[in-house]
């Protein structure tokens, strides 16, 4: 009733001022879902904000959530890790972004008494996609290194438990999520991947299959000249990691709507180095190291293709016949399972295959 009670609340205290805005109807769902996600997190963690790199004075931060039962207990306790990476195209997004974070996987570490970690990084189009996956590397060395100590002097009596990771990300979270294991597992040591519709890999063929946009359309002229003004005004100096949703959506849609998102991911080089392909040849050094994949993705989903998660399925399997997956297709549009709790049967099911890999030593 408490939940039902938020969330009631959220939408009742917001959708006056959208219908007098005229707002679209996923405008007012998302809003309503920011304002539900930010008080349950409040309602069932501590949260501290750390810094994990430094650029050029530029500080990049992670977000480390301890649920309040878990910091309230007397005993010592040895805390599993779940470590999740916002999606947002890797253009918007913040730690733990309520806006795309899905129910189940913000009450996941309250349900296992595990900490919850949400780093920044760098956003494009400030960044180019490598420095991102540069980032991602950082945060895992820190993660090895600094954690523990961070959990230590809030919480003496939890032991971070560095041999029970694992990640969970949407969209680009799941893309930075698999690419974690892919490129970073000898320093990473995740058990498993949990990723929610990742296919943006640019060396997809699912992408080159799609129609191109019309440079006649109206509106496609307008996505143009929003993205061109917005470069325009850059000096080649930012570090961008921080948008929370709805702050560089109109950029974003229109990135989507041209077609130009890759544009952002840099030069043909730099694209090369962020794709499955070549996180993949990589992974071959890991062998049996690999951690479990289980992958969600909508049958309906307009952003991330299901022949894309297929494709990078198949891809996986190829170099790595071994490696355990568990594949969830469900009908839905892209972000279906957001509403979604731990208690939905085939989050549960997942959960379940997951905690076999991380709480039990399955690998």
């Amino acid at each position: 009733m408490a939940k039902l009670f938020i969330f009631l609340s959220a939408f009742l205290g917001i959708l006056t001022t959208l219908i007098s805005a005229q707002s679209s109807p996923f405008e007012m769902v998302t809003l309503v879902k920011i304002d539900y996600t930010t008080a349950e997190l409040a309602e069932h963690y501590h949260r501290l904000d750390v810094t994990y790199k430094t650029i050029n004075a530029t500080a990049i931060k992670a977000a480390v959530l301890v649920p309040k039962k878990l910091a309230a207990s007397n005993k010592k306790t040895d805390a599993p890790v779940v470590v999740h990476f916002h999606g947002g195209g890797l253009i918007i997004g913040t730690s733990l972004e309520p806006a795309f974070i899905a129910d189940w996987v913000t009450q996941l570490p309250v349900s296992t008494n595990s900490i919850l970690i949400s780093p920044l990084y760098r956003l494009l189009p400030e960044a180019n996609a490598p420095e991102t996956l540069s980032d991602i590397s950082s945060f895992w060395s820190w993660l090895h290194t600094s954690l523990p100590s961070v959990i230590a002097s809030a919480y003496p009596k939890i032991n971070t438990n560095l041999n029970q990771i694992i990640t969970v990300g949407e969209s680009a979270g799941g893309y930075l999520a698999v690419q974690s294991a892919l490129l970073f597992q000898e320093k990473a040591k995740i058990k498993a991947v949990i990723a929610q519709y990742p296919a943006i890999w640019p060396d997809l063929a699912a992408w080159g299959s799609l129609p191109l946009p019309d440079p006649t359309n109206e509106a496609v002229i307008k996505a143009g000249k929003v993205i061109d003004e917005y470069l325009g005004n850059l000096t080649g100096t930012e570090i961008r990691t921080d948008a929370p949703y709805p702050d560089r959506w109109e950029f974003t849609d229109a990135a989507l709507l041209s077609g130009r998102s890759f544009e952002f991911w840099g030069d043909e080089t730099d694209i090369a180095q962020s794709g499955l392909g070549y996180a993949l040849n990589v992974s071959r050094q890991w062998g049996d190291k690999l951690p479990g994949f289980w992958v969600l993705q909508g049958k309906n989903d307009g952003m991330v293709a299901q022949a894309g998660t297929e494709e990078f399925l198949a891809r996986l399997k190829g170099v790595h016949p071994g490696v355990e997956v568990k594949y969830t297709l469900r009908p839905g549009l892209h972000g279906f399972d957001a509403l979604y709790g731990l208690d939905k049967p085939f989050i549960a099911e997942g959960v379940r295959w997951v905690k076999g890999f991380w709480l039990r030593g399955k690998n």
